[in-house]
């Protein structure tokens, strides 16, 4: 069994895992409109819908954007479900799980997490990736607060990388109908600055795993 760099496990692999394993559990599925790197989905079970959105990480922690002051927090407030695709180790990666969370029970998570780091005087503003770790932490550190939903709940599956990298189309489709036209292409046919921000948002998902909405750019120009 290989452990493997964090650069072999790609959003696009951490994704196709968390879709087969939920085919895999008796659902089936479908990617809701949006754009770019689209991230909810609508997961079908005994002729019941349930919208899920779907979060990567290499870091064992995923993250959601809080807004109107952590009153709701954004695409979580408006889901179901919350599907997750984790590296088992960020030091040595050999296998991906993937967990399925109601939402109720991750926003009450955020919620925790949010109340303890105001209370902490901890600045969180709206609009911005609030982050909370998948495994065990320490109660005393603010920023862990809302930890140890992996522990608490077990993943649905898990899948050796070894395998999945054998597979060489892994991922290939979902970016194909994700993203419509190749990178190069698209970087050309740019036209204005909020088409490059959104463009370069979408680009830095794909590099580090972060879910879109939570990458905030801020464009300054001077002379």
């Amino acid at each position: 069994m290989t452990n493997h760099s964090l650069e072999a496990v790609t959003r696009e692999m951490l994704i196709d895992a968390a879709l087969k394993a939920v085919t895999e559990k008796g659902y089936t599925y479908k990617r809701r409109p949006g754009r770019g790197l689209s991230n909810t989905y609508e997961l079908t079970k005994d002729k019941v819908t349930k919208i899920a959105c779907v979060r990567t990480t290499k870091d064992r922690a995923i993250a959601f954007v809080p807004q109107e002051g952590g009153k709701r927090w954004k695409t979580l407030s408006d889901s179901d479900l919350v599907l997750v695709s984790a590296i088992d180790s960020r030091e040595e990666p050999r296998f991906i799980e993937v967990y399925l969370f109601d939402a109720t029970e991750v926003t009450q998570r955020f919620d925790a997490s949010h109340k303890v780091r105001i209370k902490n005087g901890h600045k969180v503003e709206d609009d911005y990736g609030m982050w909370v770790p998948l495994d065990k932490a320490d109660d005393t550190v603010p920023s862990q607060a809302g930890h140890g939903l992996a522990a608490d709940f077990p993943p649905i599956a898990d899948y050796n990388i070894d395998d999945l990298l054998e597979d060489g189309d892994a991922g290939e489709a979902l970016a194909e109908e994700v993203v419509h036209t190749p990178d190069a292409a698209r970087a050309f046919d740019l036209k204005t600055v909020a088409e490059v921000l959104t463009f370069s948002r979408e680009k830095i998902a794909v590099l580090t795993g972060m879910p879109i909405e939570g990458i905030k750019l801020d464009l300054k120009m001077g002379m």
